[in-house]
């Protein structure tokens, strides 16, 4: 488990780091033509917008693996033994639910019906842009896994 939380850490971290280095340059690109060139490209205004939506879904897929996500923890700080057990795999029963039906089922489902359809300006189909949603809905789910797994075997200590 902890070689596949590694390697997916590591990738993660690999394809964040290269799509804010896509968007810096975009970025920095757009202004330059928007205000020196006094053409502002369109390309790169669609790019980065796809780049955003991209690695901020796999932040968030990334957070869950961390345990660094928007939690609201006051019910389990005050429970302790079984019963802040029982709250950590309901909330987390919960988290592999919605990932589930919400980002993988949803998600296919969006993409197959996107798929058709183009984005106007770099001509990529839609359905690609938003098959991060089942992408990210697996990684949530395996980082799900790993930490109840974690969690059982070491308790408390790693979740910190």
């Amino acid at each position: 488990m902890k070689a596949l939380r590694n390697v997916l850490d590591k990738l993660i971290m690999f394809v964040g780091c290269t799509f804010t280095i896509i968007m810096v340059v975009g970025a920095i690109w757009q202004v330059f033509s928007r205000y020196v060139l006094g053409s502002p490209s369109t390309v790169t205004e669609e790019l980065l917008r796809f780049g955003l939506i991209w690695t901020a879904m796999l932040g968030a897929s990334y957070a869950f693996g961390t345990n660094k996500h928007l939690a609201i923890t006051a019910m389990v700080d005050k429970l302790k033994g079984s019963n802040g057990k029982v709250i950590r795999v309901i909330n987390t029963l919960f988290i592999v639910g919605f990932s589930g039906l919400v980002m993988i089922k949803g998600g296919l489902n969006l993409v197959s019906s996107t798929m058709s359809q183009v984005t106007p300006i770099l001509q990529v189909p839609v359905g690609v842009i938003y098959s991060i949603l089942p992408i990210s809905g697996v990684i949530i789910i395996l980082y799900q896994i790993m930490n109840i797994t974690d969690w059982m075997k070491n308790g408390e200590e790693a979740l910190k």
